[in-house]
């Protein structure tokens, strides 16, 4: 129950810390979406599963904490055909004002826009979320704030079977963005050197793939609830029975009282 567990006490930290007016928990509706599989079919190749391998622990504990949610009245939102990241960042598009995006994903940072769009960033549970806004990406990555996505794309992630561009790392990603201040620039320059335009060139096919695998959906059809909070959990008798089932008592309590406190 490790997850679960996690999970609840996370958002039971979160509610008070963050007073958020309202909050959504955005969903994998598809975890490998087929238009990010047809533009590079490594993407997230290794994750898949093969006849032999056992089930994923996290998957039931999942489900669990999806039931929570639903019998809390926590918003959860997701969008068929599409990743979790694509969610938050339709969401984001979709609304004004300040607003937070929880995560330990750094392929979010490519979302963050000054004023008003930044991501708390988990570094050690909620007890320590770095605040990202462009200051900060620029301090990190010695980048332009607004253009994580650019450095992504050149870098790449093998986690996700990105390779990115073959030759150029972290630190001439950095160079190269800082200096030419896109993806684009990068390629229309006409002073990059022989050796890095050739690595460029090599690595054509990865960077009109990658763009297309980096770069979160802005229209996805999401579909879920408003976000609004409740001050009481919408079915208190399932909660309290989901408590006692998993033997997550404690942590129920705490996130019913932060509700009643947010």
């Amino acid at each position: 129950m490790n997850a679960a567990l996690g999970f609840l006490n996370f958002v039971s930290r979160l509610l008070p810390d963050r007073k958020p007016s309202r909050l959504f928990v955005a969903l994998d509706a598809d975890w490998r979406p087929e238009f990010r599989v047809a533009a590079m079919p490594s993407y997230k190749s290794h994750r898949v599963a093969g006849p032999d391998d056992p089930p994923d622990p996290v998957d039931p504990q999942m489900r669990i904490i999806i039931e929570l949610l639903d019998a809390f009245g926590i918003t959860t939102v997701e969008a068929e055909g599409y990743e979790a990241e694509d969610v938050i960042a339709t969401l984001a598009e979709r609304m004004s004002g300040p607003r937070e995006i929880v995560t330990g994903d750094r392929d979010l940072f490519a979302l963050v826009k000054d004023p008003d769009v930044r991501v708390l960033f988990t570094l050690r549970g909620v007890s320590e979320l770095a605040q990202v806004d462009e200051a900060w990406i620029r301090a990190k990555y010695a980048i332009p704030g607004d253009r994580y996505y650019d450095y992504a794309v050149l870098r790449g992630d093998p986690s996700d079977g990105l390779p990115g561009v073959h030759g150029i790392g972290e630190k001439t990603a950095s160079f190269l963005v800082a200096k030419y201040g896109s993806l684009d620039g990068i390629l229309s320059a006409s002073d990059v050197s022989a050796t890095i335009r050739a690595k460029l060139r090599a690595s054509a096919d990865y960077l009109a793939a990658a763009r297309k695998v980096v770069w979160m959906a802005r229209d996805a059809p999401v579909e879920g609830g408003d976000g609004t909070l409740p001050r009481v959990p919408a079915k208190p008798e399932h909660v309290v029975a989901l408590g006692k089932r998993y033997g997550l008592e404690a942590s129920v309590k705490r996130v019913t009282d932060a509700l009643a406190a947010a």
